[in-house]
């Protein structure tokens, strides 16, 4: 069993007060119980402490559930067509239910920002071996932490950046602040961070270095950094540290394995603890509708399913990533145990015929009502997902011609002619408009396009032309999610975003 699987819980007793019968109360510690101040001694002390803070992605607030069914459904290529909690935010509608997504991904990131820098601001009173690592591996997942939350609640939020004790109130970040932050804790933990191939399988999913420039890169792309992003993106490729696999689908299935395309992967552990691995609400929130056991809280869009009909493969058929990516009208396969035409006739909305297929898990599925039995890890940054990056900032920095290359691998890899015979010469912008639309068939369902979308500046009301959805999104207000009314109660130096 993996130590990231490992569930820690750290319970801090200062004193135990006994009443005793003699007019006197005596006061006792339990030299067994594990108390702040007898914790935090050793190298591995510090490393229980980062399992805490791993532990919070696989918690059903962040990975496991919500995380992948909230950004997928307020972007483009998702949408919910239940009744549900989630009907009116993923419209961008105020409504009560906006508070209890906010208030799920606001409470989760912070609480592993806060887990993070139980280990970072004590990493300096220890020593070992290993110590300079662990601390650079908190550091990355307090990047990961607000390179969600400023995507999600925009820039102006609790500004962070140690241990909080509980008179601590946070200052409301400045334009720019959390930014730098970020920067500057991965510019610090990547020299200090493993290369993937110096870990143990056993490690496998732990924070590496190409995890590490890769999630620099991206902080870098989304302020339109693209000078910076570029070079750290180039080292990921030249370390040979990663590749694509030969088969598209292996990655979003359990193969019992070390998987290369994986830049970083939250681990679900197989045949584990039902809260934590196997009916993790990811699975079962992705489904053509409610029925079987499954929630179908989140749909592709129509726009997503139509991407992949706009060009064949080298043999003349249609793009093979989509039997992979959608349960759609000409799927071979079954979803929870019954084929397309069971389900054609039970999806809410006739306009929306599709489901996610890919993280599905279909194979582990005997009767979903009673049993699942899977725990495929969730890639959050792939190997394709950086060459993709990489041919954007090669173009954006004018160096189209090379940026082609990229491209060519991940089209070649899913037999698709290469683009630089089936569209040779395009110019910048012709280009960009190409690579989002390989973003879309190769990474769809794995929560980039609500990243992409932003940094694009495609996050806006015009977007209706890909999502209905976007039809009711305001200008200036459904850009960020509301901070949680709870925050604001709590702590008077934030202010409500715009509109709420």
């Amino acid at each position: 069993m993996m130590w990231i699987y490992k569930k820690v819980k750290i319970i801090f007793i200062i004193t135990l007060l006994l009443n005793v019968t003699s007019c006197f109360e005596l006061e006792l510690e339990n030299p067994n119980t594990v108390s702040e101040a007898s914790f935090w001694k050793s190298e591995n002390d510090l490393f229980q402490g980062v399992i805490a803070a791993y532990d919070a992605l696989q918690l059903g607030g962040l990975y496991a559930g919500n995380i992948p069914v909230i950004l997928t459904g307020l972007s483009d290529d998702g949408t919910g067509e239940s009744t549900n909690e989630y009907y009116a935010p993923f419209r961008f509608k105020i409504f009560n239910s906006n508070i209890y997504l906010s208030e799920v991904m606001w409470i989760h990131f912070y609480a592993m920002i806060g887990r993070s820098y139980q280990v970072i601001d004590r990493a300096v009173l220890i020593e070992g071996e290993n110590v300079k690592n662990i601390e650079a591996e908190a550091k990355f997942l307090v990047a990961l932490s607000y390179y969600n939350l400023v995507a999600i609640y925009g820039e102006n939020i609790a500004y962070v950046d140690r241990i909080q004790e509980a008179s601590d109130f946070p200052e409301r970040a400045e334009e720019g602040e959390l930014y730098g932050l970020m920067q500057t804790l991965l510019t610090e933990a990547i020299p200090a961070l493993k290369l993937a191939s110096e870990y143990s399988e056993a490690d496998y999913g732990r924070v590496t270095k190409g995890a590490a420039q890769a999630l620099l890169a991206k902080v870098y792309m989304q302020q339109q950094n693209f000078e910076d992003a570029e070079p750290l993106l180039k080292d990921i490729i030249n370390s040979n540290e990663y590749e694509l696999l030969p088969a598209y689908a292996d990655n979003f299935y359990e193969n019992n394995g070390i998987n290369k395309e994986a830049i970083f992967v939250i681990n679900f552990l197989h045949d584990g603890p039902a809260t934590e691995s196997n009916r993790t609400t990811r699975h079962q929130g992705f489904s053509p509708r409610e029925k079987l056991g499954t929630y179908g809280d989140v749909q592709p869009t129509q726009f997503v399913y139509e991407s992949f009909l706009t060009e064949l493969d080298i043999d003349g058929n249609p793009d093979p990533r989509l039997d992979v990516t959608l349960f759609h009208p000409g799927s071979t396969q079954l979803f929870i145990g019954e084929p397309y035409s069971w389900w054609e006739s039970r999806f809410r909305n006739s306009e929306i015929n599709t489901g996610y297929f890919k993280y599905s898990e279909q194979q582990f599925i005997e009767n979903f009502a009673t049993e699942f039995d899977g725990g495929t890890d969730f890639i959050l940054i792939r190997y394709a997902d950086v060459l993709l990056l990489y041919a954007e900032a090669l173009n954006e920095n004018g160096q189209m011609s090379e940026a082609y290359a990229y491209v060519d691998l991940v089209r070649q890899r899913a037999n698709m002619e290469p683009l630089s015979i089936a569209k040779p010469s395009l110019d910048k912008d012709s280009f960009l408009e190409q690579l989002k639309h390989e973003r879309v068939v190769e990474l769809s369902g794995e929560v980039t396009r609500f990243f992409d979308l932003k940094r694009w500046g495609m996050y806006n009301a015009s977007n209706v032309e890909r999502d209905p959805n976007f039809e009711t999104f305001v200008n200036g207000r459904s850009d960020v999610q509301p901070i949680p009314q709870s925050e604001l109660d709590l702590n008077k130096n934030l202010i409500q975003n715009p509109g709420y």
